[in-house]
């Protein structure tokens, strides 16, 4: 079985909804799935759920340093570290790129949340894409869509599915999918 940690010690990242959605993409594929939201404030759509036969586990972080952090990541075949485009984001994402780098050897798939056309935000992703060098980034558009999606309880490729959000989602999971190992949705 494949492990993917999404995590960062922000929180307001965007951890829950990245994990719904990776969990979200393996259930419309028909692979089985076991959920573990680690998270107290339970953001999550989805439940802790251990799926019988599953092929990979999604696992929710809580949006603060743990204990258990260490033996998380180096369970890990595939840590997501999601993260706003914002200069507040940048000192918790260096901390949590310390801690991966420190303690796995999993791929790793950073997502930029809530991207948008502004300055802010090209900023940061240059500065970032500059740092990341070959690792892997997307990103995730600030859209009332993500909302709405939840408020529903389906995934934002369910909710609208032609929208600009539901095809960057799309690309997020199929590039957390190949990482893992798995073929794209």
């Amino acid at each position: 079985m494949k492990t993917i940690l999404v995590c960062n010690q922000k929180g307001g990242v965007g951890k829950s909804l990245v994990a719904d959605e990776i969990a979200f993409s393996f259930e419309r594929s028909g692979i089985p799935v076991s959920f573990y939201d680690l998270d107290a404030q339970g953001g999550t759509l989805h439940r802790t759920q251990e799926a019988d036969g599953a092929e990979v586990a999604v696992v929710d972080t809580p949006g603060a340093l743990q204990e258990a952090l260490s033996e998380w990541l180096r369970e890990a075949d595939v840590v997501v570290i999601p993260t706003r485009t914002t200069s507040r984001d940048i000192e918790p994402l260096m901390r949590m790129r310390k801690a991966v780098f420190k303690h796995s050897r999993a791929k790793i798939v950073y997502v930029m949340n809530g991207w948008n056309r502004f300055k802010a935000s090209r900023d940061f992703m240059e500065w970032f894409e500059g740092l990341a060098g070959d690792q892997t980034v997307v990103t995730l558009p600030q859209s009332e869509a993500f909302v709405q999606a939840g408020a529903a309880g389906v995934s934002v490729v369910e909710f609208d599915r032609r929208g600009k959000a539901a095809r960057a989602t799309r690309a997020m999971v199929d590039t957390v999918r190949e990482a893992a190992g798995f073929p794209r949705e």
